[in-house]
């Protein structure tokens, strides 16, 4: 009788108790999965493996410049040649590459300048037209807020419904 009375509880509260397995079986997975590490940690003389850092490491540029800085010697040996009194020095590589990126960018500068310049005009004059047009209600400025306000006062202040009502049934009144 009591194992009758178990089944019929199980099959009427059937979510009631697949929540009540489900925890039992986590809980006892977490266990297990403890107990498994606490073993591995034994196993390896109680070792601690370092957290796994991720395969892309960042970049310290300021560690390789303060190492530079750190090594001036070996940094003049390399950028400082020897100049003899008849011996002119013809600018390196380096040097031409970084004046051309340094005038690229100087006309890339002058020209979002003269870019914003004209942006500036032409809004200047668009605003002169559009304030010369008429009245300006500032509707492009109009937020989602006040455009509702704006429906329910028409509808407040709007003829009453009474004195204009839909037209919904009077095709009926007509096929009669």
């Amino acid at each position: 009788m009591p194992l009758e009375s178990l089944l019929e509880f199980i099959a009427q509260n059937f979510i009631f108790v697949a929540v009540i397995v489900g925890g039992l079986i986590s809980m006892l997975g977490r266990m297990t999965g403890a107990g498994q590490q606490q073993q591995d940690n034994r196993g390896t003389g109680q070792r601690q493996k370092p957290p796994q850092q991720p395969t892309e490491e960042k970049v310290d540029w300021r560690e390789i410049f303060k190492q530079e800085d750190m090594d001036p010697e070996r940094g003049r040996n390399r950028q400082e040649p020897k100049v003899e009194q008849g011996q002119v020095t013809v600018p390196s590589e380096r040097e031409q590459l970084q004046q051309e990126i340094q005038n690229r960018y100087d006309e890339l500068r002058q020209k979002r300048e003269k870019a914003s310049q004209r942006d500036r005009e032409v809004r200047s004059e668009t605003e002169v037209t559009h304030h010369s047009d008429g009245l300006d209600l500032g509707l492009n400025r109009l937020s989602n807020k006040e455009a509702m306000k704006a429906v329910v006062w028409s509808e407040v202040l709007g003829r009453p419904r009474a004195r204009q009502p839909h037209n919904t049934f009077s095709g009926r009144r007509y096929m009669k």
